[in-house]
C-alpha cells in the first residue's frame, strides 16, 4: 500500500516563483461565490461542490493546482482531496487570500 498522497503549502514569498515557474497552472479560488467575483484572481476559477466532480475527473493530472481561499484553511481540504485523487503537484496558500490582499493592499479610491 502506497503512503498518503501529499500537497505543498506555499508561503506568500514563494507565490510568485511558483506561478513564474508553472504558468499553465490551474488557480482555484475555494471562496463563496461573490468574493470570487469581487476580488477573485484573474484567471482563477471558482471551486465548490458546484464543479469540485468536474474538476477532479477531468483535469490533468500532471497539470499544477493552486488552491487558495479566504485564510487558508479550507484550501488545505481541498488540496488534499486533489492530492487524493492523483494530482502530482498541489499547493495551497498559507494565509489565503487575507494574506495576499494584506501583502498587495489596493491603491486608494480617487475621489468623484
Amino acid at each position: 500500500m502506497r503512503g498518503p498522497r501529499l500537497f505543498r503549502r506555499l508561503t506568500l514569498a514563494e507565490l510568485e516563483r511558483w506561478c513564474a515557474s508553472r504558468p499553465h497552472a490551474l488557480v482555484l479560488d475555494a471562496r463563496d461565490p461573490g468574493s470570487h467575483q469581487r476580488d477573485g484572481w484573474a484567471g482563477s476559477v471558482r471551486l465548490g461542490p458546484h464543479n469540485q466532480d468536474a474538476l477532479l475527473l477531468q483535469t490533468d493530472r500532471k497539470r499544477p493546482i493552486l488552491i487558495y481561499c479566504h485564510h487558508g484553511h479550507a484550501s488545505q481540504t481541498w488540496a488534499q482531496m486533489f492530492a487524493d485523487f492523483g494530482y502530482v503537484d498541489v499547493c495551497d496558500l498559507v494565509g489565503g487570500h487575507a494574506a495576499w490582499a494584506q501583502a498587495h493592499p489596493l491603491p486608494p479610491e480617487e475621489p468623484a
